[in-house]
């Protein structure tokens, strides 16, 4: 028998619109290759997302049988299409006619553009409620945001699937870090506090080091402190030696340690930070009311509502 007759070709087939060409539960490997008409990718869970479509001359599932990838996503025409369908047994029986140099370079090819493929599509973050809080932060809180165009951009900036995007915005919503409401048949999203969820974000970011977020790690006199702190916006600057003395003065618990401690956490900054040698510190109020709300809203930032 001769290696013609080996041969084993491609199948040519005209589909109608609707029709699902491939579905990744079937357990057959093939390169679709479309030759008119339109297929469409879609992702497998709701919503059933569109991935992307393809165009005549466009095909896919090379990496399928070269690289024994699966292709995750269901393939079905968009209209009245014809492909071209070439089977695992198909391409081994092509492959064996071409020289091992040819055979390997095509492999090496395949690898790579898979490659490229996948750091096309898949997304760098690694916590994706943390991503979408830093994200959602920068939005100002007096607009009714489109729910939808709001995911899709979310989405289309970091790669997130609408899927698990989602599910974040659920668990924003349950810790009311957001709210939604519904207009003509349209859901809208509204930013309830951007400092709240840079504070969210603050905390995520804490949990993942397993350095602990400094509000919740405050003794009880500390919290005293802020409290008092907070009542003092546009308070005189002092010295080091002043501040240690009025502290005490109304916090008899508070000692030396307790205002190093307080220049740790920026409770207290130089009254000029361009001068080395500047000796008076003015109370950091911005840095004073971020730790006040992180302990207000304790319950949304941990999600223990």
């Amino acid at each position: 028998m001769t290696s013609r007759q080996q041969l084993i070709p491609p199948t040519h087939q005209s589909v109608k619109a609707g029709f699902v060409v491939y579905s990744p539960k079937s357990e057959n490997r093939s390169i679709i290759i479309l030759e008119e008409g339109e297929l469409v990718a879609r992702e497998t869970t709701p919503p059933y997302s569109v991935v992307f479509t393809m165009r005549p001359g466009d095909l896919v599932g090379v990496a399928a049988l070269l690289e024994r990838e699966p292709f995750k996503y269901e393939l079905s025409a968009g209209k009245d299409s014809k492909i071209t369908v070439v089977t695992e047994e198909c391409m081994e029986s092509e492959l064996k006619r071409l020289p091992l140099w040819l055979l390997a370079l095509i492999r090496n090819l395949s690898a790579k553009t898979h490659l490229l493929k996948r750091a096309a599509v898949e997304t760098r973050v690694r916590n994706t409620l943390k991503s979408l809080a830093e994200y959602l932060s920068h939005k100002p809180s007096d607009i009714d945001f489109n729910l939808a165009e709001l995911l899709r951009e979310f989405s289309f900036l970091t790669k997130i699937s609408t899927t698990a995007a989602q599910e974040d915005f659920k668990s924003l919503l349950r810790r009311h870090l957001i709210k939604l409401s519904q207009k003509n048949g349209r859901v809208f999203c509204r930013i309830i506090d951007p400092e709240l969820l840079h504070i969210f974000t603050d905390y995520i970011r804490a949990q993942e080091t397993e350095s602990g977020f400094a509000p919740y790690k405050l003794s009880f006199v500390q919290k005293k402190i802020l409290v008092f702190l907070s009542t003092m916006e546009g308070a005189p600057e002092k010295t080091g030696p002043d501040w240690i003395a009025f502290i005490h003065e109304k916090f008899p618990d508070a000692d030396v340690s307790q205002w190093i401690n307080l220049l740790q956490i920026q409770w207290f900054v130089k009254a000029d930070p361009n001068d080395p040698d500047c000796d008076r510190f003015k109370i950091h109020i911005t840095k004073v009311q971020y730790f006040l709300k992180a302990l207000r809203y304790e319950t949304n930032i941990r999600g223990v509502l």
